[in-house]
């Protein structure tokens, strides 16, 4: 009788032992796993706010550039303030940094031509080239390529035919809850993916663009944050387009770092940007540095 009893004792013991340290279920993952949207309406918001930036001007709160010259220097230059003006068709940019009391002291540009990056203090030099010859063995990198720039404002429009190269391909990524798109296109015998760009699920606000180059390297990671309204005269400020404020650059292949934080946003301020706005002349004088550097001068005229 007793071992009976202590056998009933055992087994009710167990049973409430194991029941008592039953696994827990699994942390659910964080992330979002709810539903999205199919790739032609994200496409069109997209598309809806970029639309309205045919042109834009900013004032720039703070500049930071970070790179190593031709002569293997390392510079860090923290700029005071400036300007950046856009215009996407024909497709221009220009960043001009200043310093209290030296005035202006970079100025950055790209046109359908050219394009170029004049730095006074420091290397006191501008490098410039041709955009026919970008990426070719005849042409010098340039520090820090000023084309770029304009493909990480994130205020381009997509192409709605998505069959005809560069061609879009969206994934969702639940981890960043952000709607992923690479951007491939035919090189050869193979396709090779260009550029990549997450944009925010619920804001559509481009977070992360990042470019490669023909080897799937990466040429340029940048970090969009702090999205703010662009004002535009007689329209409701709801309806207003929104761009990133705060840009985190940074360019592997030549360790250059660029950091900018804008500060009022317009389409437009006193007429510019205008043609004027985005003409270059390697002048040294006109341009404030005492060396002038062509970097594309071995692919000829």
């Amino acid at each position: 009788m007793l071992v009976h009893l202590c056998a009933s004792v055992f087994i009710c013991g167990s049973i409430f032992l194991f029941a008592g340290c039953h696994p827990k279920s699994p942390p659910a993952p964080k992330g979002y796993f709810d539903k999205t949207e199919a790739m032609d309406d994200v496409v069109q918001a997209i598309n809806a706010n970029n639309a309205r930036l045919p042109t834009l001007w900013s004032d720039v709160r703070d500049i930071r550039v970070q790179f190593t010259d031709d002569n293997g220097k390392y510079h860090d230059e923290k700029l005071d303030g400036g300007n950046l003006l856009y215009r996407q068709n024909p497709r221009s940019l220009r960043l001009d940094g200043s310093k209290l009391v030296l005035g202006n002291v970079l100025q950055l540009g790209s046109n359908n031509d050219v394009y170029w990056l004049a730095i006074k203090e420091g290397p006191d030099t501008a490098w410039w080239g041709r955009q026919q010859n970008v990426g070719k063995k005849c042409s010098q990198p340039i520090p820090i390529q000023p084309a770029m720039l304009m493909e990480v404002l994130g205020i381009t429009t997509f192409n709605q035919n998505f069959a005809e190269p560069p061609m879009p391909v969206m994934r969702f990524n639940n981890d960043q809850d952000a709607y992923t798109f690479i951007w491939i296109a035919p090189a050869g015998d193979r396709f090779i993916a260009t550029r990549e760009v997450w944009y925010d699920r619920r804001t559509k606000h481009p977070k992360l663009i990042v470019l490669y180059g023909n080897e799937g390297r990466v040429i340029l990671r940048a970090y969009l944050t702090n999205h703010k309204p662009v004002e535009i005269e007689n329209v409701p400020r709801e309806q207003w387009p929104s761009v990133a404020s705060e840009y985190d650059l940074f360019f592997p292949e030549t360790g250059a770092k660029l950091n900018l934080r804008l500060g009022q946003v317009k389409l437009k301020n006193k007429g510019a940007p205008s043609n004027a706005t985005f003409n270059f002349t390697p002048d040294a004088k006109r341009l404030g540095v005492s060396k002038v550097i062509q970097l594309d001068e071995a692919c000829g005229p």
